[in-house]
């Protein structure tokens, strides 16, 4: 249920040790950012700090003496600067990330900024997503991985009369505000050759921490740290190889889960994170946007959400699309199964069905599984013990043009990840 904030990918780097000042001491600067439990060392790194000054709007660090020797903050994100580039060790990551670029350390502190300010507002929401608006509520852009949440969010900081309030994690309070961290969108270099001439121009002039790999775009309609808005809208993205950019109405069941696996904060546990999320979707709008190409996609949000959007409404959102927004995982390897075993519901097993999928979880435990319609078949059959034939035989009835053998594979796989999830267990065990 927990997410990260990319990283920066760590790269080898020759050993050698950091610039000193004239006495051949290194020189250490501690930050402090309001409302982050989190200390950022910086050892040598002044570029870095004048880095993040360019990147963060409104979240102003305190500079506070670097405790004497022996004695250790109580959480700490270290930074150093050498001559093959930045390192940074984490208390949110095992290894040391080295060789990084200016824009990429500024990323592995804000991340780490992130992630401490989310930790010291518990029973907050926090969605890995994009954010903005041009009038009125909050659009927050959201998808599986690659969907181009970063790259719309900072193509719309293009748009003078939009405010940008993240283009990777959005806090929720537990009112169901959002609250910007005043984080600058980042976009990865080099641009791609077919993006249009107004946006490359935007990014070239928007000043903001930059290395080979990435730039960030802190341009004037960023809003500031502490900035809070009224969500009103969920779009999750489906980006494809071609094809027009369209809005799509999206069913409970799939914006539900979206929520739940795009969620970073601890929520306690799985119920009361399906509370919350329940909570939330119902205050939003859910939508799918279909779209393939840049320009188009932010000529149909403006259309939709812009204060200069034409008299003449919008068509409404098409039907439901039922194609996945993911491709489905590699064919799994045949698993061999004794079609004889008998399975059966393990007790203080929680479920909660929304339209036509459910959502399962253990009591006290952390996470929530989301079962389609055909899981929530194999699962509700489990109220009577069965083995994998005869759950099998009644899926052949509701599906008789898949063929047998798939459905005795797929079910086994299902009981299989079940089992292991503790949902289901043998009715001799």
């Amino acid at each position: 249920m927990r997410m990260h904030a990319d990283k920066p990918e760590a790269r080898a780097v020759r050993a050698s040790d950091p610039p000193r000042d004239g006495t051949g001491a290194a020189r250490l600067t501690d930050l402090h950012f309001p409302g982050a439990d989190l200390t950022i060392r910086l050892v040598d790194a002044d570029r870095l700090r004048c880095g993040l000054s360019s990147v963060v709007k409104g979240w102003r660090p305190e500079i506070r003496p670097t405790p004497a020797s022996g004695a250790h903050a109580k959480r700490l994100s270290r930074v150093a600067v050498r001559r093959d580039g930045f390192t940074a060790a984490s208390p949110f990551y095992e290894d040391e990330l080295s060789g990084l670029g200016l824009a990429e350390a500024c990323c592995a502190v804000l991340s780490d900024l992130t992630e401490s300010w989310i930790d010291a507002n518990p029973g907050s929401f926090a969605l890995h997503c994009g954010a903005f608006r041009f009038q009125g509520g909050l659009v927050m852009l959201t998808g599986p991985r690659r969907a181009g949440k970063s790259t719309l969010i900072a193509r719309l900081g293009a748009e003078v009369d939009a405010t940008i309030f993240c283009d990777d994690v959005l806090p929720l309070t537990p009112s169901g505000l959002a609250v910007g961290l005043g984080i600058a969108p980042r976009i990865r270099l080099p641009m791609p050759r077919r993006s249009h001439p107004d946006f490359l121009r935007h990014v070239r002039k928007t000043p903001g921490a930059r290395d080979r790999c990435y730039a960030y775009l802190r341009s004037d309609n960023l809003a500031p740290h502490g900035t809070m808005a009224e969500p009103s809208t969920l779009i999750v993205l489906d980006r494809r190889a071609n094809g027009a950019a369209r809005l799509h109405r999206m069913a409970q069941d799939q914006a539900l889960h979206h929520l739940l696996a795009q969620n970073m904060a601890h929520l306690g546990d799985a119920e009361a994170a399906f509370a919350g999320a329940r909570c939330l979707l119902g205050r939003l709008t859910v939508l799918r946007m279909v779209y393939s190409d840049l320009e188009e996609a932010v000529a149909l949000l403006r259309r939709n959400f812009a204060t200069d959007a034409p008299d003449e409404c919008e068509p409404e959102p098409g039907p439901e699309l039922h194609v996945p927004l993911t491709p489905p995982p590699p064919e799994r390897p045949a698993r061999p199964f004794d079609p004889d075993r008998v399975w059966k519901q393990r007790p203080n097993v929680m479920l909660r069905q929304v339209e036509g999928s459910a959502f399962l979880w253990t009591r006290g435990g952390k996470t929530v599984w989301h079962l389609n319609p055909v899981g929530h078949v194999i699962w509700s059959a489990l109220e009577i013990p069965g083995d994998v034939t005869e759950l099998a035989e009644l899926l052949a009835d509701l599906y008789p043009d898949v063929p047998r053998a798939t459905l005795l594979s797929d079910t086994w796989c299902l009981l299989a990840e079940l089992a292991e999830a503790g949902f289901v267990v043998a009715a001799d065990g």
